[in-house]
């Protein structure tokens, strides 16, 4: 316990330094006084995240032993990056959004987190170092991280002010825990669930996404509305079993369980396949040049990219690829996740209409899903099912 307080140290040390020569840097690049109030409102998440990890020492420890281990490993040391990269994106919070490259800086802060999420646990399951603590400080910058990305993005208004209650959702399911704790009432554990896992990590996949400044807000309310659904629902049942209202054992939940699994994983993905592919198809059409789009040569111009005319010809080639893909059921998680790209190209140079709206939420609804039944071949599944480095 010693040397893990020392590296607990270490760590705090580590972070001032890192928080300071951040904020010097960014006073010279942004008006002071945004600078000022990014590490104003930056230190609050900060001290939070270095305060779970020192409260819960005592818990770096492998499942099944006592022993203390002395390190952190690599595992929490990656998770730990995260709290200081969305303690970092808290900073912003209240400001305007900065203009020109600088703009991009809040989604890269937090798409760093995302990927240290991804690979925190593959690092901890590979050196044998999965430990009590790390599977904490998941849960606890998990619901940091949504809350105040919720936050930000609400306040860019890429998302409408409802979005906060999903960022909310874990502080406010602990909360009815702790009433229920105080009135006396049990709680039960959760089951496991893989889906619960997946959902978590597209929810996190798309509110990185939102920050992008290139991103219009209805592209935003469209795919947030169509995440957050299964989301919300998903929070609902969890509910009701963690309450004793369902039980997982129950035979005739298990039996409506594995219907709307059924449904809503084999027999509707196709639907979903059908109508995208018909949305596709229509964007094609309407298209006045294929090759290359002359709006998407502008919007990739105005965007500073390089060979714009090159850039829209492998965008139609994605759209129409992507959806034959999808059409076939041949990657459909991943041709439908490329789609989204052309979609949104098309909804900022044409605006808003039934194809590329109900497009965009159907790909959503293929890569939360999958493509269910009749499909050809579904590489994907395996990395999305299967956590990182588990067997």
């Amino acid at each position: 316990m010693e040397t893990l307080k020392r590296r607990w140290v270490g760590t705090v040390l580590v972070w001032g330094t890192a928080v300071l020569l951040f904020y010097f840097w960014l006073r010279q690049i942004w008006q002071p006084d945004f600078a000022n109030r990014w590490l104003l409102l930056t230190l609050p998440p900060l001290l939070y995240c270095l305060w779970i990890p020192r409260r819960h020492l005592a818990e770096n420890r492998r499942a099944g032993e006592t022993a203390v281990l002395p390190t952190f490993g690599w595992g929490n040391r990656l998770t730990l990056l995260r709290g200081l990269a969305i303690s970092m994106v808290a900073g912003f919070l209240f400001s305007p959004w900065p203009d020109g490259w600088l703009a991009w800086l809040p989604m890269l802060l937090y798409t760093a987190a995302d990927i240290a999420d991804y690979l925190d646990g593959y690092l901890a399951r590979i050196t044998n170092r999965a430990t009590a603590l790390g599977q904490r400080l998941d849960m606890e910058y998990d619901g940091l991280g949504m809350l105040i990305v919720s936050l930000l993005a609400v306040w860019y208004r890429q998302l409408p002010w409802w979005y906060l209650i999903l960022g909310l959702a874990r502080y406010l399911f602990l909360f009815g825990l702790w009433l229920r704790a105080r009135r006396g009432l049990p709680s039960h554990d959760l089951p496991p669930s893989v889906h619960r896992r997946v959902f978590a990590g597209f929810q996190m996949g798309f509110m990185s996404s939102v920050l992008w400044p290139i991103m219009p807000p209805e592209f935003a309310t469209i795919a947030g509305t169509t995440v957050a659904i299964p989301t919300a629902l998903g929070f609902l049942r969890d509910w009701f079993l963690v309450t004793g209202q369902l039980n997982p054992q129950n035979v005739r939940y298990r039996q409506v369980q594995q219907w709307l699994y059924q449904v809503t994983t084999h027999w509707l993905p196709p639907l979903f396949r059908l109508a995208l592919a018909s949305c596709v198809s229509a964007i094609f059409l309407a298209l006045p040049t294929a090759w290359p789009p002359p709006a998407w040569v502008g919007l990739f111009t105005g965007w500073g990219l390089p060979l714009p005319a090159f850039l829209a010809i492998v965008a139609v080639i994605l759209l129409l690829l992507g959806g034959l893909l999808v059409l076939l059921g041949t990657m459909g998680r991943l041709a439908a996740f490329w789609l989204v790209f052309p979609l949104g190209f098309d909804m900022v140079t044409r605006g808003l209409d039934w194809a590329n709206g109900i497009g965009l939420a159907t790909a959503v609804c293929l890569m939360l899903l999958g493509t269910g039944t009749l499909s050809r071949w579904k590489p994907e599944e395996r990395f999305l099912l299967r956590r990182a480095g588990e067997r």
